[in-house]
């Protein structure tokens, strides 16, 4: 492969672990697409490549499980009636 091919693989790559980076630490998003003209995947990237379609895929699995804990809490509180009476308390802690 040439040295062009291993740089623009190494480019996008790169945006690929920032992009996962940032979901995990309050980052902001930035839309991308990859370049239409890469061409294949450098055989000297082929590790690295796997072991960033590993982090994906984990990164996926722990952001669906953060997504459902969030459903199911806002779940949780959509069945706590309403007050009518601001100045009372709704919830009495009986442990704290």
């Amino acid at each position: 492969m040439s040295a062009d091919s291993i740089r623009q693989w190494s480019e996008i790559l790169n945006r690929l672990e920032t992009d996962i980076a940032a979901a995990f630490s309050d980052g902001e998003f930035v839309p991308w697409s990859p370049p239409a003209d890469a061409g294949p995947l450098p055989l000297e990237l082929a590790d690295r490549a796997q072991r960033l379609l590993d982090a994906q895929l984990e990164s996926m699995t722990i952001l669906d499980k953060i997504r459902g804990d969030a459903l199911a809490h806002l779940d949780a509180l959509s069945t706590v009636p309403g007050s009518r009476n601001p100045s009372r308390p709704l919830i009495l802690d009986v442990q704290g």
